[in-house]
């Protein structure tokens, strides 16, 4: 099994890769965790090849499990694991330090009683690896089962120069056009490039999200209710509402249902990283809105699938859709500021004790634009960052406090 791995030609994912290495030598679990399609798997094989390629150890010491695979089937629960990996030691007999990766293991029973013990046992001599899907139980629910040993990596769709790269294609308007409709699910690179092949693609991984990611774990009744509101979710994400808004709006259509049940079935979402919630504050009073918050969509391909992607009316949506993933990509802590003269600041985004403020528009066409989009940030008085974030080929410089940069090179600045 390894020296296939070894063998496999494999697209590799240099941000995540480095980010993981950098873990080597921790004596803690590294759990890769996601939606489904994003290559979690293909990230451990490459991790694989680069560790035995630079000689950080070679193939006797790794112990490679992939339920994906039909020749692990046999293995059940951590009984069934801990019997493998019994067999591993003795007949492989590993030198120096043991490499144990596992992938889709929540198809495992009890999982948590193996990893808990073979770190136990092996302690600072281990190096785990595991990949989670969040079929059989949620991955924040992980806290519970392996305490404080571990820690998580969040592996997003392809950014814009991972698109870039996997298309052979420069960056430009025509390619980041394409991305925004796309988005970044690697495999449809290996797929004709037609709206219908592709999108149903995409309809299919949604239809596995909905019925084993959601339905079958919170044992939903009304799956047509379900997929109705979050239709209506999509085509309204990124605007102010609330769950009582919502609620509201379907008693008019005639669908009686709480509050409480749409905060509910909301929740589903974010835990299975369809949706995020990102909340509203007064910079002055330090207090959360309750009824002022918004909801981003972690993969835009899905949307698009499901609400026909049209550039003129979603633009300046998906651009903001945009903006918020990438700075949830290189792990900002993210806020809407709703300021006491009525003025919005789209993103305030917090890192390592630093602070970074964002405006987002589509095009800086008129005068009324540039004003309302650098008024916002004119208010804010400290000497962090703040930028203007737009479509437009060329710099406007407004303000010699407020730099203003092309969308597609925002990663430049995070």
């Amino acid at each position: 099994m390894i020296d296939e791995i070894l063998n496999e030609k494999i697209i590799a994912r240099p941000f995540y890769n480095d980010w993981l290495k950098k873990y080597l030598n921790s004596n803690v679990i590294k759990v890769v965790t996601w939606m489904r399609r994003v290559w979690k798997s293909y990230l451990l094989k490459y991790l694989i090849q680069d560790i035995v390629k630079d000689n950080f150890t070679n193939i006797n010491n790794i112990f490679y499990i992939n339920k994906e695979d039909l020749e692990f089937d046999y293995i059940k629960d951590y009984s069934d694991l801990n019997n493998k990996f019994k067999i591993f030691l003795s007949e492989i007999k590993p030198n120096n330090k043991i490499f144990v990766w596992i992938d889709e293991i929540q198809e495992i029973k009890w999982w948590e009683k193996f990893i808990n013990s073979i770190l136990s046992k092996h302690q600072t001599n281990i190096e785990i690896f595991i990949t989670w899907s969040n079929s059989n139980m949620l991955s924040s629910e992980l806290s519970t089962l392996i305490t404080w040993r571990y820690i998580e990596f969040e592996v997003f769709p392809l950014s814009l120069n991972e698109y870039s790269f996997f298309a052979n294609k420069q960056i430009s308007k025509e390619l980041f056009i394409e991305y925004l409709k796309y988005w970044g699910l690697p495999w449809i690179f290996f797929m004709n490039k037609d709206d219908k092949i592709i999108f149903n693609y995409l309809k299919g991984i949604y239809s596995t999200i909905l019925l084993k990611d959601i339905v079958s774990y919170f044992w939903l009744r009304n799956i047509d209710f379900f997929e109705n509101l979050y239709k209506y979710i999509f085509s309204n994400v990124w605007n102010i509402f609330s769950a009582k808004s919502i609620s509201d709006y379907l008693k008019s259509q005639k669908i009686k249902i709480s509050p409480e049940t749409v905060l509910n079935y909301l929740d589903y979402w974010l835990k299975v990283y369809l949706l995020d919630l990102v909340k509203a504050t007064n910079p002055d009073t330090k207090k959360y809105f309750e009824i002022y918050n918004k909801y981003y969509i972690w993969d835009l391909w899905l949307r698009n699938s499901l609400v026909w992607f049209d550039f003129k009316r979603d633009i300046w949506k998906l651009l903001e859709n945009y903006v918020f993933l990438e700075l949830k990509r290189y792990w900002y802590d993210i806020k809407i500021w709703r300021l006491s003269s009525g003025k919005e600041i789209d993103f305030i985004a917090e890192k390592n004790w630093i602070t970074k403020y964002f405006q987002v528009c589509y095009l800086l066409g008129t005068e009324e634009t540039i004003n309302r989009e650098y008024a916002s940030l004119e208010e804010i008085k400290d000497n962090w960052e703040k930028y203007v974030v737009s479509f437009d080929d060329i710099d406007f410089w407004i303000s010699q406090w407020i730099k203003h940069i092309n969308i597609m090179k925002i990663s430049e600045v995070l």
